[in-house]
């Protein structure tokens, strides 16, 4: 059905995720052409509906790359396809996209309604602490279901928009996810942060929440799997180290899980007694949060007993000590995990530290030890790994007591 027929209905323009127009029974979706630069031509044309905007700016913002043939035919070939792509859902793609005076124009006559502007006001209510605001970053919460014309990410005008957008809504979802900590809604809370870490898996912030929000449902062990499951995802797909309000979140998930019990031989069943249990098969590998811990130990009995124990790190990157690509880096991590592992004593303990370090820890060994225990881990992780592209500097320090 045409609305030309009809009284000038409001076109609903949804930009926050794919990107849709909608009046009153005509809907067109991004969905069902996969052109980018007939969609990008009519995005842009709606941000910029209260302006006529030129053919030379439409074609630096459509094309990034020149159009050395004829670009303003190409320009007019671009915005027939268009007109036609919008007559065939319904919509008077005469009277909407307009062109006049060496530029085009989507008619402001039309009342265009878009996502953004609703999102971005009931944000800036929000966020302003307004009364009652905190209903008002709900609404905007659930308006935003993706980022903005996420099928054109690649476009340059896009991508600072899209920053801004999702700038954001990071400020929204931290403000929500605090309103709902302070009330102790930890279902909303999680269900809050559990979508849009949907949204964006990279957020640290979003996935503290969602690991908080366990934590505080009494399921301890779930929030440690998430945490390690997440860290894991940021070292393996973007180098991301965990920041330390992370790693004191996961500190207090561990203390606090230690629950009391009187029975010794279910203590020992617990700590896994040598000769029962699950064995570690090689070096030991904990957290980093854990490791320091077991260094505090160390540093102790250095003092009392004056033995040695050394500290080995373990650094990958290229052959002039720069980070390596990411696919690279995560490869070669992986290999020289393993080639820790198999390397050391079963007592030994591992950890890593960042994107591209191990740490080791060698008590009750020489400097001489110490070395031979890094050529042996090197050498192993050569035959995995051979890439002339790759390499792993190691150093080592002793454990020094406390001063």
């Amino acid at each position: 059905m045409s609305i030309q027929e009809e009284k000038k209905p409001v076109i609903q323009a949804s930009m926050l995720g794919g990107f849709s127009l909608t009046a009153g029974e005509c809907r067109i979706s991004d969905e069902e052409n996969r052109s980018k630069k007939l969609w990008s031509l009519l995005a842009y044309l709606i941000i910029n509906r209260f302006k006529d905007v030129s053919v030379n700016e439409l074609l630096q913002a459509v094309w990034q790359e020149d159009v050395q043939d004829n670009p303003r035919g190409a320009l007019k070939t671009l915005v027939f396809r268009v007109r036609k792509m919008l007559e065939k859902a319904g919509f008077p793609a005469q009277e909407l996209l307009l062109g006049q005076r060496g530029a085009y124009l989507w008619n402001p006559a039309w009342e265009t309604r878009l996502d953004i502007d609703e999102f971005r006001r009931l944000c800036d209510r929000c966020l302003s602490n307004t009364p009652g605001g905190e209903e008002e970053g709900f609404r905007a919460f659930e308006l935003y279901k993706g980022d903005f014309l996420s099928r054109m990410s690649e476009e340059a005008w896009v991508t600072p928009i899209c920053a801004y957008y999702h700038s954001l809504y990071r400020r929204l979802v931290v403000r929500l996810a605090k309103y709902e900590l302070e009330r102790e809604n930890y279902d909303r809370l999680f269900k809050l942060a559990e979508r849009a870490a949907g949204i964006d898996p990279f957020s640290e912030e979003f996935h503290y929440y969602r690991i908080l929000a366990l934590y505080k449902k009494g399921a301890e062990e779930e929030a440690v799997k998430e945490y390690k499951k997440v860290t894991e995802l940021f070292y393996r797909e973007r180098l991301m180290t965990p920041s330390e309000q992370f790693k004191d979140l996961y500190r207090e998930i561990v203390s606090a899980s230690q629950e009391v019990i009187t029975d010794l031989d279910l203590i020992r069943q617990t700590l896994g007694t040598p000769g029962e249990g699950h064995r570690e098969n090689g070096a030991y590998l904990c957290e980093y949060s854990v490791f320091k811990r077991i260094l505090q130990l160390e540093r102790r009995r250095v003092e009392r007993s004056g033995n040695s124990v050394y500290l080995c790190l373990l650094t990958v990157g290229d052959r002039r000590g720069n980070t390596l690509k990411p696919e690279i880096q995560t490869r070669a991590m992986e290999r020289l995990r393993e080639a820790i592992r198999q390397s050391l004593r079963l007592s030994d303990v591992y950890s890593r530290c960042s994107v591209s370090q191990y740490i080791l820890l060698l008590p009750s060994a020489t400097y001489e030890n110490g070395e031979r225990v890094m050529k042996r881990i090197l050498s192993a992780f050569n035959k995995a790994y051979a890439r002339k592209d790759v390499a792993v500097e190691a150093s080592l320090n002793p454990v020094l007591p406390r001063t």
